[in-house]
């Protein structure tokens, strides 16, 4: 890249490439959207859901909506990515009437699971010419060039059902290979909306309290208390959506009293949940 960064933007989509020559670790995070990342160099793990994964040039890394995930560098190696935020109403104009979804293997994994496409088959599949391209035509701001973005993107995504539907075995590192994590990862997602206490698992998973917040943490790179209040906090954007009213919100998610709910809303959303509502 002649600069450290380039991006664009456009109803619904956003492209962005970025080089950063000394990284700092990415932070707990969730997008409102789906995200497609393009890895190309940096010394990092990539954290999703429970699942930590090493990453090769050319790997893409799916998240959808509801997973959390971070980024840690373990050295100071240069790093640089590329990556896709989409929603699917960017494309969906174009499948109206249409009895293939090109958006199915994105929302129906199981969370945290099957997030790498190999860097072999990204290539195989000219998914790498397919980005290159898009940049390309993202450079000069036309309708022409817009509506090409928009074939080429639901071309890329064609690609990508390709091949999640003859490699339903894509490759994941459990994290810290440790299945007793996953099973945890699981009681919380179900649970959002009761009380979940380090004694709680402690009891219920047969676990020193202590131990299962060391592992949990050196596992899936998230504080076990962290974990539980972004996921509650994705549930409540749900509801919220959903028209639910806020009050009922903050206790359907499993916080106690608003004050708290409402803290913890703005902190990881950026406003408060009356003004998400709206």
């Amino acid at each position: 890249m002649k600069n450290n960064y380039y991006g664009f933007r456009m109803n619904g989509f956003v492209y962005d490439h970025f080089y950063n020559p000394s990284p700092k670790d990415i932070t707990t995070h969730i997008h409102d959207c789906y995200e497609l990342y393009y890895y190309i160099s940096g010394d990092l793990t990539y954290y999703i859901e429970g699942q930590a994964y090493q990453l090769k040039p050319h790997d893409i890394i799916i998240t959808n909506r509801r997973e959390l995930h971070r980024i840690v560098f373990h050295s100071k190696e240069p790093y640089e990515r590329r990556f896709i935020h989409f929603k699917p109403e960017f494309a969906s104009s174009f499948l109206q009437g249409e009895t293939f979804n090109p958006f199915y293997y994105l929302e129906h994994r199981k969370l945290g699971f099957f997030n790498r496409i190999d860097g072999k088959e990204v290539l195989a599949g000219n998914i790498s010419e397919l980005w290159d391209r898009i940049e390309e035509l993202s450079r000069e701001d036309t309708p022409e060039n817009h509506f090409m973005i928009k074939l080429l993107f639901l071309q890329m995504l064609i690609e990508i059902n390709k091949i999640y539907s003859r490699n339903k075995d894509i490759v994941t590192v459990p994290a810290g290979n440790n299945e007793k994590i996953v099973d945890i990862l699981e009681y919380i997602n179900h649970h959002l909306d009761e009380k979940i206490s380090l004694d709680l698992l402690e009891d219920k998973f047969y676990m020193s309290k202590f131990y299962l917040s060391h592992i949990f943490k050196k596992s899936t790179g998230f504080t076990i208390n962290e974990y539980i209040t972004y996921k509650r906090i994705i549930k409540a954007q749900e509801l919220l959506k959903k028209k639910v009213p806020v009050l009922e919100v903050a206790y359907a998610v499993g916080f106690s009293d608003y004050s708290n709910f409402y803290k913890a809303f703005k902190r990881i959303v950026g406003c408060s949940p009356k003004d998400y509502a709206k």
